[in-house]
């Protein structure tokens, strides 16, 4: 119990506190994911659920056999679409691109022929506009393949499906292993024919 004497002291005291100006420190903001992040904790995270989703109804001629599909197949890959395409728009508003933390190691680094963080980072640098499209050419074919999913069109998912790798590995020549674009596009040029030769 509050002494009688001092009651009044009380009140005074609380609208004082109350009517206190000053605010309370605002939250730190959150870092921004660098690209390293953002690749393994959620573009490769969808592909793979795609992926996974897509080799168990893959027929002979590496297509999607419907009868293979249920609703949950489906379903789960137009939400895994879905969500690569908002991940992939992110993506390409990352500004700066920062390829990983101080520390922090990506894959193969260190393996002879691998490249290295700064490596990378030089790359996004000399030509940021491309990465920005590159990754926008992901979110719009992944819209195409949550799209496709929501109508269980069977052969447009199992060709989106088929081609996702080439989407990414386009990024991956262009900004991982610039060095290897040559040799790819010796081998391109070299399949029809080939192929015209059996």
């Amino acid at each position: 119990m509050v002494p009688k004497n001092f009651r009044w002291l009380i009140m005074p005291l609380a609208l004082i506190g109350g009517c206190s100006s000053e605010k309370a420190p605002e939250p730190a903001a959150k870092a921004a994911l660098t690209l390293q992040e953002f690749m393994t904790q959620k573009i490769d995270v969808h592909a793979d659920a795609i992926w996974a989703i897509g080799n168990a109804a893959i027929d002979d001629t590496a297509s999607i056999d419907p009868a293979k599909m249920d609703e949950k197949g489906w379903t789960g890959i137009s939400q895994a679409a879905e969500r690569m395409a908002v991940d992939a728009r992110a993506l390409a508003a990352l500004d700066p691109v920062v390829v990983t933390r101080p520390g922090v190691k990506i894959a193969d680094e260190g393996t002879a022929g691998a490249p290295s963080p700064a490596d990378i980072q030089g790359h996004i640098a000399r030509d940021h506009d491309t990465f920005r499209a590159l990754a926008g050419t992901l979110a719009t074919h992944a819209d195409g393949l949550a799209d496709a999913a929501r109508a269980r069109d069977a052969a447009t998912v199992g060709r989106l499906v088929n081609e996702m790798d080439g989407v990414c590995e386009s990024c991956h020549l262009e900004y991982w292993y610039p060095e290897q674009k040559a040799l790819v596009k010796q081998i391109e040029a070299a399949a029809p024919v080939a192929a015209a030769s059996r």
